[in-house]
């Protein structure tokens, strides 16, 4: 990890996990490909599109997002706790 990772990491922890996945999971990753997915792939205009379809890939792109959030603040906090334990054995 380099060092302007491991700072932007430590900045990160401080504004805590569940800002982390709101913002870099939901809002950033799940939003987007709700949008992309339900109104571009599925092309609303050849009238298969209902008020419930559009609820259902909401919240299943939301619960994505969540996950995504999730297991990237995971991986990402791994990757930092390794490096913390290598800069201090050093």
């Amino acid at each position: 990890m380099k060092e302007k990772q491991f700072i932007k990491w430590e900045n990160t922890l401080k504004k805590g996990k569940r800002n982390f996945i709101l913002v870099n999971g939901i809002v950033s990753w799940g939003i987007p490909m709700f949008v992309i997915m339900t109104f571009f792939v599925n092309k609303p205009e050849e009238g298969n599109m209902s008020v419930v379809l559009i609820c259902i890939n909401a919240l299943i792109w939301t619960l994505g997002g969540l996950a995504f959030g999730f297991f990237t603040w995971s991986a990402s906090e791994r990757m930092y706790k390794k490096e913390l334990a290598r800069r201090e054995s050093a």
